[in-house]
């Protein structure tokens, strides 16, 4: 009979405790399975303008967002960029034209990474690789013509709104804290931004195509996650060593 006591005591204890870790490998799980709703981000890079001029040169402008993470590795976010557009040389270009203007951008667009489709916890080359990400939007382009010269015409539009369509692609390098969350991500991106209408160089051309005119945006950018936890189906963190 005593025997039997101290087998269901030694029972008893050691059961509350493989019960203690099973919560604990529980919660542990749960925590490296986590991430943060938001972040905000602030970006800095260059700007190529392609409207049509021989010369191309560059220029910069700021970014600042505002992001909802779908997931980990889906996001949707608002996006403002103010700085400057400058194209052409009126001296050695055939059409001798130039033109610098001021932007200021404001577009809606989501971006998807690879990690959302592939399984990487396998291979050290899909996980290096799920942070890949592309995207789509849309939003409005208000351009400020500060300098302008065509020789061959005087149809200018200083001051115009224009539709613009954002194709990005890019990199998102995620710092994790110590629960395995994302944190920090560093973004390196390239952005092809499709303008419709004649107002992002100020050439008020009525032989050009209504998407005819580009501006390439070249940026690095971070982004600080903050907001509720969501649990997401897999594990984000990831070490193959």
């Amino acid at each position: 009979m005593l025997h039997l006591f101290k087998v269901m005591r030694w029972f008893n204890f050691n059961g509350f405790k493989f019960i203690l870790l099973l919560l604990l490998c529980n919660t542990v799980a749960k925590a490296q399975m986590g991430y943060q709703q938001f972040s905000i981000g602030v970006g800095y890079g260059t700007t190529i303008a392609s409207a049509g001029e021989e010369t191309k040169t560059a220029s910069n402008a700021t970014s600042i967002s505002f992001n909802y993470h779908v997931t980990p590795f889906t996001a949707v976010s608002l996006e403002g960029q103010i700085g400057n557009l400058t194209s052409g040389d009126y001296v050695h270009d055939s059409y001798q034209k130039q033109f610098i203007s001021n932007i200021t951008m404001v577009a809606l667009h989501a971006d998807v990474q690879l990690g959302e489709f592939i399984d990487y916890s396998q291979s050290p080359f899909l996980n290096g690789i799920k942070n890949v990400y592309a995207g789509v939007g849309a939003g409005l382009l208000y351009s400020n013509i500060t300098g302008i010269y065509f020789t061959t015409s005087t149809n200018y539009i200083i001051h115009s709104t224009n539709l613009i369509i954002p194709f990005r692609t890019g990199y998102e390098f995620k710092i994790f804290n110590k629960y395995d969350e994302p944190k920090f991500r560093v973004d390196v991106n390239y952005s092809l931004n499709a303008a419709f209408g004649s107002g992002l160089d100020g050439y008020d051309d009525p032989f050009s195509t209504a998407v005819s005119k580009f501006y390439h945006y070249f940026s690095v950018g971070v982004k600080y996650s903050f907001g509720p936890v969501r649990q997401y189906r897999k594990q984000i963190y990831f070490t193959p060593f």
